[in-house]
């Protein structure tokens, strides 16, 4: 009998972990849980006919899908950013529509020959997208997605710099044209009599320059980002939102956010304010996009467009010249770290070589300010002269009527083959504003080998961040005491083995390098971190607060269905979401294993 018990345990074991593995993987294509074609007719049917079967805009020019006038029009198409957020077929770039072998591949930027001899496979894009137009649709998607236990994805803009809004074998639900944008004089969240002042509400798929240029009509901004088309209140909202400019007056965009509306898990659309759901608030105010629930909208606070003066001070010298970043960037971020102690928030930006020259720009606001001279004179008199370093310096100012005049109002046009990927860090007000924390970074970002269209830029953080620190966040506590944040933004070359290199050398070498400068926090930005952080909770949002995330994510979402790269939740996964790690179901496996032999 006992020597049965052997082999019989193994059979035992080796049949519950196939079970748990059957159970701890999403449906794939292939499999027998995978929806009929009845079960999508019908689910077509309950969203007016919204569903989409994707395939990635390239086929077109690739073998038996050839189309030739489609093939011609597509190089204007792919490099329009507005294109690209409201296509469900594609992401911001092509980095994240790729998979990691040639074969996942599917590419616009090889010759017409070539594209006639190719497949075109599906790398990374899901197979099916719902293009929601409203909150019952997305209600309708969630229960589909979770009857049929598929890897569901969440696309606004495809702005997301480590591919979340895509995974091999997906479904996808897209929202990009939930629109509506709603003013209000005095707005009183859901549960409250008490007025908030004046507000904006946005649908989830408000971009960054729709709202603006509603703004800008309206006599009002937000705190948002630079880039036009990202989106309002996805995942820049959700991750925290820096604005490189205007976060110094105005605090982090999850500051200023009174209240959101989510489809759960479970598919209901419920309210999280500071009265309703807090704890749902609290995640939603930082704790990562795609993770908690599906946001329809947010409301969030406005301010008066008021009047600016930009002073702009550019650096260069040839690309060979060390002193460049040891003088003249050092001046640049002394300049800035000055003017902060002023009040006054600035942006450094390092752009890669080009022709054997390398430059820098610092721009300084000087809010509520129309008075050009008097800027200059204030820039004049602490910019110390750098020609001695054979570094040439140039100046100049503007003044605008409205700060939103100094914001893209348009998407964006991208260069040919254009794909990015990020890396950042929080700079402590305590190394940033140290006697030697100009020479200090510097030196540091000297280390950053800068390559053709690779950019290096800070966001300001300290003032109004620093002072906010009674709102409570779930990103890191060293948030509240960060001066900057800095940027590496790598140019990937458009092919899979320039996208793996470029990835390698972003973890291996240039995060360290970012890591350096301030050892003692090593703290990054989860909206613009590097794709591969394996410290991803201690990194993005501290272990206590991590804890915090779990607890609320396991009451919102038990069965996980919303899994994102590096979000809460998803060291449980494997990188694309797809299977539970192994480890998980075998520990599950030999405890029913144990309870079943102790029963005998």
């Amino acid at each position: 009998m006992y020597n049965l018990l052997g082999p019989v345990a193994c059979l035992t074991l080796a049949g519950l972990v196939l079970w748990l593995h059957s159970g701890h993987c999403r449906c794939r294509p292939w499999e027998p849980c995978w929806p009929s074609a009845a079960h999508w007719k019908a689910f077509n049917e309950s969203i007016q006919g919204n569903l989409v079967r994707i395939r990635p805009v390239a086929s077109v020019c690739h073998t038996l899908e050839y189309d030739a006038v489609a093939c011609a029009n597509l190089s204007s198409l792919v490099v329009d950013s507005g294109w690209r957020a409201s296509n469900p077929s594609t992401l911001q770039d092509w980095v994240w529509e790729s998979g990691n072998t040639a074969e996942e591949t599917c590419h616009s930027m090889t010759s017409p020959g070539e594209q006639r001899r190719s497949v075109c496979h599906q790398g990374r894009l899901p197979l099916y997208s719902a293009v929601v137009q409203s909150a019952s649709n997305i209600q309708s998607s969630v229960r589909f997605a979770a009857d049929h236990n598929l890897r569901l994805v969440v696309k606004n803009t495809g702005h997301d710099c480590a591919g979340r809004s895509s995974s091999p074998h997906s479904f996808q639900i897209h929202t990009n044209l939930l629109k509506n944008i709603s003013f209000h004089e005095n707005f009183v969240a859901g549960g409250s009599t008490t007025g908030y002042g004046p507000a904006v509400t946005l649908g989830a798929g408000v971009m960054h320059w729709e709202v603006y240029a509603h703004g800008a009509e309206k006599g009002y901004t937000i705190l948002g980002g630079e880039c036009p088309t990202v989106g309002a209140v996805g995942g820049f909202l959700q991750g925290g939102g820096v604005s490189s400019i205007h976060s110094f007056t105005r605090g982090l965009a999850v500051d200023n956010v009174l209240e959101y509306q989510v489809v759960t898990s479970n598919a209901d659309l419920v309210t999280a304010n500071e009265h309703e759901n807090q704890d749902l608030y609290w995640a939603l105010k930082g704790g990562g996009g795609g993770t908690f629930g599906i946001v329809t909208q947010a409301t969030v606070r406005v301010y008066p467009d008021d009047p600016v003066t930009v002073t702009t001070t550019v650096i260069k010298a040839a690309f060979t010249n060390t002193l460049f970043w040891t003088e003249g960037v050092r001046e640049l971020l002394r300049l800035l770290r000055d003017f902060n102690l002023l009040h006054i928030p600035g942006q450094l930006v390092v752009r890669g070589p080009e022709k054997h020259s390398i430059q820098a720009t610092l721009e300084l606001h000087f809010a509520n300010m129309t008075d050009e001279a008097y800027a200059m004179k204030l820039l004049s008199s602490e910019l110390r002269p750098l020609s001695i370093h054979h570094i040439s310096t140039s100046t100049s100012a503007r003044v605008q009527k409205r700060a939103s005049s100094e914001l893209r109002m348009k998407p964006d046009i991208y260069p040919p083959h254009y794909g990015i990927l990020q890396g950042s860090v929080l700079i402590s007000t305590a190394v940033f504003q140290s006697a030697e924390g100009p020479t200090l970074l510097a030196r540091k970002l000297s280390e950053l080998t800068m390559r053709f269209s690779d950019i290096l830029f800070t966001s300001n953080l300290g003032g109004r961040v620093s002072k906010n620190i009674a709102i409570d966040i779930p990103l890191h506590p060293a948030w509240r005491e960060a001066a900057q944040l800095v940027t590496l933004v790598r140019a990937v070359e458009p092919s899979t083995k320039g996208k793996l290199s470029t990835l390698e050398n972003l973890t291996s070498r240039d995060t360290p390098i970012l890591y350096s400068i301030d050892p003692s926090a090593k703290i990054s930005y989860r909206n613009l971190g590097d794709p591969q952080e394996q410290e991803f909770q201690a990194k993005y949002w501290g272990a206590d607060n991590y804890a915090r995330l779990a607890a609320i994510k396991a009451k919102w979402d038990p069965n996980e269905l919303f899994i994102t790269r590096s979000g809460v939740g998803s060291e449980n996964w494997d990188v694309e979401g797809i299977c539970r790690k192994s480890q998980d179901f075998i520990a599950q496996a030999f405890a029913l294993l144990k309870v079943g032999l102790s029963s005998h």
